[in-house]
């Protein structure tokens, strides 16, 4: 299995560079699980290692965009904020 690089939370990202780190833990991360859901395929037949719900792009984009729509204070500012991104990815991968 790949090394996954130190998680980093969505909450902690503030600028372009903890976003980019973020991202790249969240391709690892990915990769990852993908590597241990191959391997046995029977453990994670109805959930993804690593607490991945969604893991093709239209089950993920669906669960980015209904847990942001869930949290009353995602995306309240005049613009996106880089810890606004990194939330919409993260609950990507967690929600259901």
């Amino acid at each position: 299995m790949n090394d996954v690089r130190p998680f980093i939370d969505p909450d902690k990202v503030t600028d372009r560079d903890s976003f980019v780190q973020f991202v790249e833990y969240l391709v690892a991360d990915r990769v990852a699980a993908a590597e241990a859901e191959k391997a046995n395929p029977q453990r994670y037949q109805w959930e993804g290692a690593a607490g991945w719900q969604n893991t093709a792009i239209p089950a993920f984009l669906e669960g980015a965009l209904a847990g942001s729509l869930a949290q009353p204070d995602w995306g309240t500012g005049a613009v996106p904020s880089w810890r606004d991104l990194a939330v919409f990815l993260y609950l990507g991968k967690i929600y259901e």
